[in-house]
C-alpha cells in the first residue's frame, strides 16, 4: 500500500513541477507590452515608449552585442546654454557630437542603434546628417531602428544602407 502512495506522490509531484516549467516558458515567450504612443511632447513618456518598442523580439533578434538608444526632444535644435557646456549648444548639436564620430570610426558588428523622437522629421534629418560621409562599411553587421513617421523612413533607409547597415522601421501613428 505504501508503494502505491509513494508512486502516486511522485507522479503528482512530477506533474506539478512540469506544469510550473510550462508557465515559466510561457512567460518567457510572452512579448513585452509596447507602451502607447504619447499624446504629448513629454520626453520621459517618449523615452518609455521608444524603449518599449526597441525591446520587441523582432528587433532584439538582430542584436548580438548591444542596443544603443538615441533620443531628441522636441525643439532639439534650439540652443539651451547647458551649464555643463558653456558654448551655445542644443540637444541636437550635442547628440551630433556623439553620433557622427561614432559612425565615422565605424560601429561594432552586432549593435542595434535605435533613433526616435517626438519630432520624426528632425530625427530623420539628424540621421541623414550624421551618416553623411560614412564609409560604405561603417555599419557592416549592425542595424539601425528608426522609430518615426513613414514619410521620413525612405531617406533614413537610404542613409543607413549607404553606410552598410541594416534598416529597421517602426511607424509612429
Amino acid at each position: 500500500m505504501s508503494r502505491h502512495i509513494i508512486t502516486a506522490s511522485v507522479l503528482v509531484l512530477s506533474l506539478a513541477l512540469s506544469a510550473c516549467g510550462k508557465k515559466e516558458e510561457e512567460s518567457k515567450d510572452a512579448a513585452p507590452a509596447v507602451v502607447a504612443v504619447p499624446t504629448s511632447d513629454d520626453s520621459m513618456a517618449w523615452k518609455q515608449y521608444l524603449s518599449s518598442v526597441a525591446v520587441k523580439p523582432e528587433y532584439q533578434e538582430v542584436v548580438t552585442d548591444r542596443t544603443i538608444p538615441y533620443f531628441l526632444p522636441v525643439n532639439s535644435k534650439t540652443a539651451d546654454n547647458d551649464p555643463k557646456n558653456p558654448e551655445v549648444s542644443s540637444p541636437y548639436s550635442r547628440q551630433m557630437d556623439v553620433v557622427k564620430p561614432a559612425i565615422e570610426r565605424t560601429v561594432t558588428k552586432g549593435n542595434l542603434l535605435v533613433f526616435g523622437s517626438p519630432d520624426s522629421k528632425t530625427m530623420a534629418d539628424f540621421i541623414v546628417e550624421a551618416f553623411t560621409g560614412a564609409v560604405p562599411t561603417a555599419l557592416s553587421g549592425s542595424h539601425v531602428l528608426f522609430i518615426g513617421k513613414s514619410e521620413d523612413a525612405e531617406r533614413v533607409k537610404a542613409a543607413v544602407e549607404a553606410a552598410g547597415g541594416g534598416f529597421l522601421f517602426e511607424e509612429v501613428q
